[in-house]
């Protein structure tokens, strides 16, 4: 059953509809992009305080990735352990600004550093440009590891939506390539297999918020035509073998198009050997671990999920 939160804003974002505001999937993409990055920013719960809050910028494969480091309140000075956060948006909405209060309470709730990415966006940079952009960040930081305060031997990525599928994108070329990867993935209802139609995308395509429309409104931006839909960079779940990949969490929403090809990522995982923690909050939609403004369901996942995040890493014992 649907959450009364949950109902509650998706009944609040129909009547904004039959009011006359455009659905997403009507816009041209810098348009909508613009409407929808500062719907998403009013839609996160009030930033908290963190200890420092940093921009910076460093080289990528065309242009310069552009990131923020939060540090969490009350750790000792020092390396720490961090997470790279890859912001979701189908690759083609989203930025540190849509993230900002998630990531601040994801530094302070597990104890470790966040670094967000802000990786270019399709239609301008389309596949595989933000996956590039993607893997480049964890190189760059894990190999000037000092230089962003980081503890390299505890050194995580994550994401959700599209951030979650780049962050499993980002641990399976690590391993291929036969380099140091990411020692832990957080993967927040990932999008794992762009090749067919899972069951639930089939039963949530209309209605809970995001729609077959809007999907095919993301990927007509994101992949040029022709593209193969079984490269592992955009279907990560079709991967023949999944050992020797990091332990991970892996959270998906219970009315969600996505939650089956996450689902089956955490039990590609398991039956590896992996250390997986997978959680389905069955009741909410995609998109709440950041609609916290309006979802209480969403602060609670951020929690569990820095609490994984951190107990993985020790952060409550040795911070």
């Amino acid at each position: 059953m649907l959450d009364a939160e949950a109902r509650a804003l998706l009944d609040l974002m129909d009547a904004a509809t039959k009011g006359g505001r455009p659905r997403l999937e009507t816009l041209p993409h810098a348009v909508g992009r613009k409407a929808v990055d500062k719907m998403s920013e009013d839609g996160e719960a009030e930033p908290p305080e963190v200890a420092e809050a940093t921009d910076g910028g460093f080289a990528g494969p065309a242009s310069e990735i552009r990131f923020r480091r939060y540090k969490p309140l009350g750790v000792k000075a020092g390396p720490l352990p961090t997470l790279i956060y890859y912001h979701g948006g189908g690759f083609v909405i989203g930025n540190i600004e849509t993230h900002d209060s998630t990531c601040r309470r994801l530094a302070n709730k597990s104890r470790c550093q966040v670094i967000s990415i802000d990786y270019r966006l399709a239609p301008e940079h389309p596949f595989p440009a933000p996956t590039d952009d993607g893997l480049a960040a964890f190189r760059h930081i894990r190999d000037n590891a000092q230089k962003f305060g980081v503890d390299a031997a505890r050194l995580a990525v994550g994401g959700d939506s599209a951030g979650g599928a780049m962050a499993a994108v980002v641990c399976q070329a690590c391993r291929d390539a036969g380099e140091v990867g990411p020692a832990f993935q957080m993967l927040i209802y990932p999008a794992t297999d762009s090749s067919k139609e899972s069951g639930s995308r089939k039963s949530f395509m209309e209605g809970y918020f995001l729609s077959k429309p809007l999907m095919d409104w993301f990927w007509e931006a994101y992949v040029p035509e022709g593209t193969d839909l079984a490269d592992l960079r955009l279907s990560p779940l079709l991967a023949t073998d999944f050992k020797g990949l990091p332990p991970a969490f892996v959270l998906t929403a219970g009315f969600d198009p996505l939650r089956d090809e996450g689902r089956a990522y955490a039990d590609k995982l398991i039956d590896a050997g992996i250390k997986t923690t997978y959680v389905n909050y069955p009741g909410t939609i995609h998109g709440f671990f950041s609609m916290t403004r309006f979802l209480q369901e969403g602060l609670k996942a951020n929690d569990e999920a820095a609490a994984v995040l951190g107990a993985h890493f020790e952060t409550f014992i040795d911070t």
